[in-house]
C-alpha cells in the first residue's frame, strides 16, 4: 500500500446527510481508495483536506473556520455536492449564510446531489495526479441514470418551459438583444429530470455523465443560445422566433382548418405585447379572432 499522501476530515453543515453517507461509501475496497494514500481522520489536526457537505449555517460558520485553522499544511479544501458549491436548495433558508467558499478558501468542488462514490474518488485521483483503473462495471452508469445536461441546439425553441418546471431554480432564462441564453446550473441541480419531461422539443437530456469535479463554479453550467425575433412594429426584440415557428406549426397541426389563415397568425404573433396593448391593434386582433370563429363554425 502507498504511504499515505492525504488524510481527509469531514465536515458538515446545513445538509441532507447524502454526501456525507457517499463519502463514507468510498471507503469500500473496491474503489482503493488507501491504495491512493488516502485515509479519512476524525479530528481536522490530523489531515490537510478538508471535504464539506452542506452549505453552511449561522452556527456551522464559526466551526469552518475553526476547523480550517487546524489543518496541517497544505490545506486543501473540497466542496462535496451541490449544497456545499451553491447551497443548492437550502439557498433561500434563513440561516444560511454559505456556500463554504465564502467562509474558507475552496480549491476543488464536486457537484452532484449526490455526487457518485466514484465521482469522488476520481477527484481525488485527479488532485493526487494519479490514474485509477476504471475497467470494472461499477465505474460506468446504471440504466435511467440522470447526469449532466446536454442540449440537442436544432430542437431547442428557447420557450423557458424548462426553467419554470425547475424546482432548485437551476436554471436561468437570459435575453440578451438578439439572442436569449438558457444556461443550466448543474452545481444547483438534483437531476430530478423535470426539464427533460417537460421539454416540448425534447431538446434537453440529461446524460450519463457524472465526472463534474472542477476548480472554478462557475464553469459548471450548460448553455444554449437561440435567436430572437423583433417586433414587426416596434423592432424591440421580445421571443425567440423559433418558439413563434414552433407555435404556428403546432396550430397547423391541431387545427388544419386554420391553414388559410396562417399569414394572419404568424403577423399576430409577430408583434409583441407592448404594441398588442395599442388599439389600433386590439381591433385587429378582434377581427383575426372572428375570422377564426367563422371559419371553424363552417367547418
Amino acid at each position: 500500500m502507498a504511504e499515505k499522501k492525504i488524510a481527509i476530515y469531514r465536515f458538515m453543515s446545513a445538509g441532507c446527510n447524502g454526501c456525507d453517507v457517499q463519502i463514507f461509501e468510498c471507503l469500500v475496497p473496491r474503489y482503493k481508495l488507501g491504495d491512493l494514500g488516502v485515509e479519512i481522520v476524525f479530528t481536522p489536526e490530523e489531515a490537510n483536506v478538508l471535504a464539506v457537505t452542506g452549505s453552511i449555517n449561522v452556527k456551522g460558520a464559526e466551526e469552518l473556520k475553526m476547523a480550517y485553522k487546524k489543518l496541517k499544511p497544505p490545506k486543501i479544501v473540497v466542496a462535496v455536492g451541490n449544497c456545499a458549491t451553491t447551497k443548492g436548495i437550502f439557498s433561500e433558508g434563513y440561516p444560511i449564510v454559505g456556500p463554504p467558499d465564502r467562509i474558507v478558501p475552496v480549491n476543488l468542488y464536486i457537484p452532484g446531489c449526490p455526487p457518485r462514490p466514484q465521482a469522488i474518488v476520481s477527484a481525488i485521483a485527479k488532485a493526487l495526479g494519479v490514474s485509477l483503473d476504471k475497467k470494472e462495471d461499477y465505474w460506468g452508469t446504471p440504466e435511467g441514470f440522470r447526469g449532466k445536461h446536454e442540449f440537442d441546439a436544432e430542437k431547442c425553441i428557447g420557450c423557458g418551459a424548462c426553467a419554470q418546471v425547475c424546482s432548485s431554480d437551476a436554471i436561468e432564462i437570459i435575453d440578451e438583444d438578439d439572442k436569449r441564453l438558457v444556461k443550466i446550473n448543474y452545481a444547483r441541480c438534483t437531476f430530478c429530470g423535470f426539464c427533460q419531461d417537460e421539454c416540448p422539443t425534447q431538446a434537453i437530456r440529461l446524460t450519463k455523465e457524472y465526472h463534474l469535479s472542477t476548480d472554478n463554479k462557475k464553469t459548471a453550467y450548460v448553455m444554449n443560445e437561440v435567436e430572437m425575433l423583433r417586433c414587426r412594429i416596434c423592432g424591440s426584440y421580445y421571443v425567440p422566433s423559433e418558439q413563434i415557428r414552433w407555435a404556428v406549426e403546432r396550430i397547423m397541426e391541431k387545427a388544419a382548418v386554420y391553414r388559410d389563415l396562417r399569414k394572419e397568425l404568424e403577423d399576430a404573433m409577430q408583434i409583441c405585447p407592448e404594441c398588442r396593448r395599442k388599439i389600433v391593434n386590439v381591433e385587429n386582433a378582434k377581427k383575426l379572432l372572428t375570422s377564426l370563429a367563422i371559419k371553424t363554425r363552417v367547418s
